[in-house]
Formats: C-alpha cells, sequence, structure tokens
C-alpha cells in the first residue's frame, strides 16, 4: 500500500494544482501517474522533479531518441519495476519499439555501437553511485561522444534515479492509467 497519497488533479493541493497541469499539457498520453500523483502531496518534490524534466528539455542536446534510451537504460539499471514500465513507455512514445527496448533494458544494446558506448557510461554510473570506470569513458570519448555529452546523460538518469528513489520512498503502486499508456 502506497504511503503518500495519490491524488487526483482536483483534489491535490493547491500548491500542486498548477504543476501538475503543466505536466498533463507536456505529456505525450495526456495523463498523469501516480507518482506524479503522490509527488503533489508536497509540492517542493513534484517542482524538482518537474524541473529536472524542463531543463533537460530546454538546455539539452541530445536528440530525443538518445534521451530516452539513456532513460530507459537507467530506469532498468535502477530495478525498480515502476520506473523501468515509465522509462520503457517514454522510450516507446519517442521512437523505440518494445523489442528495441527490451533489448536495450537487458544490457544487450542498441544495434548502434556509438549509442552503446554512451549506454555503457550511464549503466556503469547507475550501478555504481555515480562513478565511470575509467576504461568504459575512454572508449565514449573515442567512440566520438564529447565530455558535454557525457555531462548532458548525467541528467536523465538524475531524473530516473530521481522517479526510483521517490517511488521507493513513497511505495507507489502501478496505476490504471499507466497500464492503459504502456500498452498503447
Amino acid at each position: 500500500m502506497s504511503r503518500i497519497p495519490v491524488h487526483t488533479l482536483e483534489r491535490a493541493p493547491s500548491a500542486s494544482k498548477a504543476l501538475l497541469e503543466s505536466i498533463v499539457q507536456g505529456s505525450a498520453t495526456g495523463r498523469l501517474l501516480n507518482m506524479q500523483l503522490q509527488m503533489a502531496e508536497a509540492p517542493a518534490v513534484l517542482a524538482q522533479y518537474i524541473s529536472l524534466r524542463r531543463m533537460t528539455e530546454e538546455h539539452g542536446t541530445l536528440d530525443a531518441r538518445t534521451r530516452t534510451a539513456v532513460l530507459a537504460v537507467a530506469g532498468a539499471t535502477l530495478k525498480v519495476d515502476y520506473v523501468e514500465a515509465v522509462t520503457s513507455m517514454v522510450a516507446v512514445l519517442n521512437g523505440w519499439t518494445p523489442e528495441e527496448v527490451t533489448k536495450l533494458c537487458s544490457g544487450l544494446g542498441s544495434d548502434d555501437p556509438k549509442l552503446d558506448l554512451l549506454l555503457e557510461v550511464v549503466s556503469d554510473a547507475v550501478g555504481n553511485a555515480g562513478r565511470v570506470d575509467q576504461d568504459t569513458w575512454e572508449r565514449a570519448i573515442r567512440g566520438g561522444w564529447t565530455t558535454e555529452q557525457l555531462a548532458e546523460s548525467f541528467s536523465f538518469f538524475a531524473i530516473a534515479t530521481h522517479m526510483a528513489y521517490f517511488c521507493n520512498f513513497a511505495e507507489t503502486e502501478a496505476d490504471v492509467s499507466f497500464t492503459q499508456a504502456s500498452q498503447e
């Protein structure tokens, strides 16, 4: 059972309503997830989550396909079912097939050698509290990734980590709208 109430948009704390509405407006599915509705309990937590997402959109240079691959691999590496499902859904909504997402999240790569080097960095970082093996880092640099791009990848696994830790903290349960959205 969830530790934090799952609000509705209508019954959310007043300080969170505009934040939730901004999520709905920017969502590919037009739906709010239990995780987001629980974050609404504390507007600071919801604003932090939205800010992470918004800043990557406004200042990021990686294309949507790369960003969502990083997000999906980070979500899978964190091993939080809810986050794995959300990040996989986001990847599918951004052009990856369900089969490709399964392959990415299983550590089998993307069939793009350059992207796979970035995903190795991300997987290493997520699995080791941000630490990346020097050989892994150098392979990514030799493979064509800049330090700016490697640094930017951090922002996407930070989003996945924020989600995972919150879902564990709040004991977020899967919700109907999420289940339906992931099947679309």
